[in-house]
Formats: structure tokens, C-alpha cells, sequence
């Protein structure tokens, strides 16, 4: 099977360097990678035609007259985000100086027609947990943010929303609780939970567990059922991601219920309260593991003061990526909060 044609062209080394390793521990010889970093060599190169089926190209050597090229996949990366002279142009544009790993899964997701043509071995289902120290971090808003941001992205998401109390179903346009008559299949703890669950799930864009009518503990369900839905739905690999949101307790529970994701976002905010919560949560987990421990600082405003980096007291923890806080948020629909550069941007750490 012939080999897709990658061309990444910039004169700016740093750029082009640390994008090149990334293909290549992702792909190694799955793709045919070509690096330009001369603009004379560049035009050169375009003059005539060329197969080539992704190009990532600096605005200053990008034009109009690559689209002569038929290229299916064309990237411009540029210093602006805002209207420039490549908005005529059919290239999707990237904010060259966010992060290596955003410029990398933008582009893989935005070609993943070109990428999955056998060259991605077959993935097993990831789970994503979201869990922050305290509430108003605005960590459910993110994990069904994100849900619907994969789906985009032409993944199969299911999410669950593993708190004692649900309350996520503001966002959603159904807001009915799990039939009465349906409680009886949560306290199965065989293997097969999935398949007695399944007819209870509902779809809004991703699949969801929809809320229970009453906390846990009413209802007489408990806690540990969570981590038997996501075992038993993980068994099927039915799901690219199951993402899995979850409320601040932290005991036996939720450790297990850490100990069985790939991976576990840390939603915190800039504020001396949050930092102090998260100080001590951290306490009790062991997250050395860098890949599977990301820190987001959500409602990120660059015009307070971040305590996380000036505070009296240290974070005992680095933030992996800032999340500005979206506008107006509240009065957003679930697809306008999706449609928001930030959310797109927590979205694109996981591809």
C-alpha cells in the first residue's frame, strides 16, 4: 500500500524539528516524510506537480498557487490567529506557537481520513477521567466538551458521569433520569454489565449513561458501579473513549477508579483556593506518571493573578496547558461551547 506523502515546510528549525519527531514516533515508516526548511528549495519543489497528500507550510511560504496542486490536506501555520490573507485560501490554519502536541493532533485529526488508510494499528479503548479537588472548576463543562470535540474528530465516545449526585444533564437537551424500573441492572457486578446496560444509554452527538433520579446512596447503588460499567464497556473496545467524569471525594473508590484510566486530567483554576486544594488531593495520589497526569488550569484569565506560579504557597504540580476562560459560557449551547479555539484546544491534547 503506497505511503502518504507528509511535507512539513518551515524556514524556523524549531518548528520544523520537534513536528518532524512527532511524526516520526507515531508513524516511523508508516508515511513518506519530506522536510523543507529552504523557501528558494520550496518554491522549487512546487513548481511542477507533486504527490503529496499532507502539507503543513508556513504562511510566509504558503500561496495561492499551491492549490493548483491538488493537495487534499493543506495546513498554513501562522503567528496570527485572526483574518489574514490566507482566509481566500483552502487551508486549514494553525497558531504556529501553541504546542508541538496541538499542531501535531490537529493535523493527524483534521487528515485522519488520510492517516487511518492502514497505516494506525488498531487501538484499544482509552479511559479518560476527569477529576478536579474542588467544585466550580468548570470540569464537567470540559469532559462533555471534550466528548463532543472527539466526536468531531470521528470517534466513538461514550460518556459517563461518575459522581454520587448527577447534575451534568443541564448541557444535554434531555434531562429525564434513568427509568426506576432500569436500577435493578446497576447492581449486577458480573463482566456483563455492558450488555445489560446498553438499551439504557442515550446519544446526543456522543453516547451518555443518562443521570440517575436520585444519589447513589438513595437509590442504594454503589460507587464501585462505575468502575464496573468502565471495565465492562473497555472489554468490548467498542469505544474509541469512554470519558469519565467524576466528583472531588477521593477514597478507595476513586482510586480505583483512577488506577483503571489511561488517563487522569487534573482540572484546577489559577485562584489561591484551587491551588491549595490541589496541593492537597495530590497528597493522596501517586502521579509521577507524566503521560497519564495532565494538569488543565481552566477559566484562565491572563489578567488576574495566577497563584499557581506566584503564590506563597508552591504548586506541587506543572501545568500542562492553560484553558482560557470562554465567554459568556453559560448562555452557550454544548455545540457553541465546542465551536470555542479553547475547548477545541483541550480536545486536541488527546488525538
Amino acid at each position: 500500500m503506497k505511503k502518504p506523502v507528509v511535507v512539513l515546510a518551515d524556514t524556523d528549525i524549531k518548528i520544523v524539528t520537534p513536528l518532524e519527531l512527532r511524526f516520526l514516533e507515531e508513524y516511523d515508516d508508516k508515511i513518506d516524510l519530506q522536510i523543507i526548511t529552504d523557501a528558494e528549495y520550496f518554491n522549487e519543489y512546487f513548481s511542477s506537480p507533486k504527490n503529496v497528500d499532507v502539507l503543513v507550510a508556513d504562511e510566509e511560504l504558503y500561496s495561492s498557487e499551491l492549490q493548483k496542486q491538488n493537495i487534499p490536506k493543506m495546513f498554513v501555520l501562522t503567528e496570527e490567529v485572526g483574518p489574514d490573507k490566507t482566509n481566500d485560501l483552502i487551508a486549514e490554519r494553525i497558531q504556529k506557537y501553541s504546542s508541538i502536541k496541538e499542531i501535531f493532533n490537529r493535523i493527524v485529526s483534521l487528515s485522519s481520513s488520510i492517516f487511518n488508510k492502514g497505516i494506525n494499528p488498531v487501538k484499544s479503548t482509552q479511559v479518560l477521567l476527569f477529576y478536579s479537588a474542588g467544585g466550580g472548576a468548570g470540569k464537567t463543562t470540559l469532559a462533555l466538551g471534550v466528548s463532543y470535540c472527539l466526536v468531531q474528530s470521528l470517534k466513538k465516545v461514550l460518556y459517563i458521569n461518575a459522581e454520587r449526585i448527577n447534575s451534568f444533564q443541564y448541557l444535554l437537551n434531555s434531562v429525564f433520569p434513568v427509568s426506576s424500573s432500569a436500577y435493578s441492572l446497576f447492581t449486577d457486578q458480573s463482566s456483563g454489565m455492558y450488555a445489560a446496560i446498553k438499551p439504557v444509554l442515550r446519544n446526543e452527538h456522543f453516547d451518555y449513561l443518562p443521570p440517575f433520579g436520585a444519589s447513589l446512596s438513595s437509590l442504594g447503588i454503589g460507587f464501585g458501579v462505575y468502575k464496573n460499567i468502565v471495565e465492562s464497556v473497555k472489554r468490548t473496545n467498542e469505544y474509541d473513549y469512554i470519558v469519565v467524569d467524576t466528583d472531588s471525594v477521593f477514597d478507595d473508590d476513586k482510586a480505583e477508579l483512577i488506577s483503571i484510566s489511561d488517563k487522569v486530567f487534573i482540572i484546577c483554576e489559577q485562584t489561591k483556593k484551587s491551588l491549595c486544594a490541589t496541593n492537597m488531593l495530590l497528597k493522596n495520589i501517586s502521579f509521577s506518571d507524566k503521560e497519564k497526569f495532565i494538569f488543565l488550569c481552566n477559566k484562565y484569565d491572563e489578567n488576574s493573578k495566577n497563584h499557581l506560579v506566584s503564590s506563597g504557597e508552591k504548586a506541587n504540580f506543572a501545568v500542562n496547558e492553560y484553558i482560557k476562560a470562554i465567554k459568556d459560557i453559560d448562555s452557550k449551547s454544548l455545540e457553541q461551547i465546542c465551536a470555542e479555539p479553547e475547548m477545541q484546544k483541550a480536545a486536541y491534547m488527546i488525538i
